[in-house]
């Protein structure tokens, strides 16, 4: 269903298959768990908001489509497939990973923190490159941005 946990403040809900577009928007508070895969601006905001997801947690343990956490001001979404295109697109907050591989993540992005444990196929060049980081025992390149918008994101690549 279109927009399944959007708005939610609370308790979970598991998708037993695929979710359409929006699940998880704006979400403040408690878990969905996606068992297949996630269409569009899954965790982002509805046309017209300013933020996204805020708080809570939302897993897919498939692949999702483009604008994955659009907007996203706080909470945690776990993509255990592949992010199409621009995840973290305009994110403010929160914590975006991503286990396969992606396009053009955190594109406008101001802050928050993307983790690719996959390939980024195409890289923004607004971002600046700041070496190598370990974090949890992963070692990552780290990049910083998006300066097109004096952003101060955090995008850990596995290397």
């Amino acid at each position: 269903d279109m927009r399944c946990g959007a708005r939610m403040s609370g308790g979970s809900i598991t998708v037993e298959g695929n979710a359409d577009s929006w699940v998880g928007r704006e979400m403040t508070g408690g878990e969905i768990l996606v068992k297949g895969n996630a269409a569009y601006y899954a965790g982002g905001g509805y046309r017209g908001e300013t933020c996204g997801m805020r708080g809570g947690k939302l897993t897919i343990e498939g692949d999702v489509l483009d604008f994955l956490g659009e907007h996203m001001c706080g909470g945690e979404i776990l993509v255990k497939g592949n992010a199409r295109l621009l995840p973290g697109v305009l994110n403010w907050s929160g914590t975006i990973t991503i286990e396969g591989d992606t396009t053009l993540p955190g594109g406008e992005m101001k802050s928050g923190t993307i983790f690719v444990k996959g390939k980024v196929l195409e890289m923004l060049p607004s971002y600046k490159d700041e070496g190598t980081e370990e974090v949890d025992g992963v070692t990552y390149r780290k990049y910083v941005g998006d300066l097109s918008r004096n952003g101060e994101g955090v995008l850990y690549v596995s290397v």
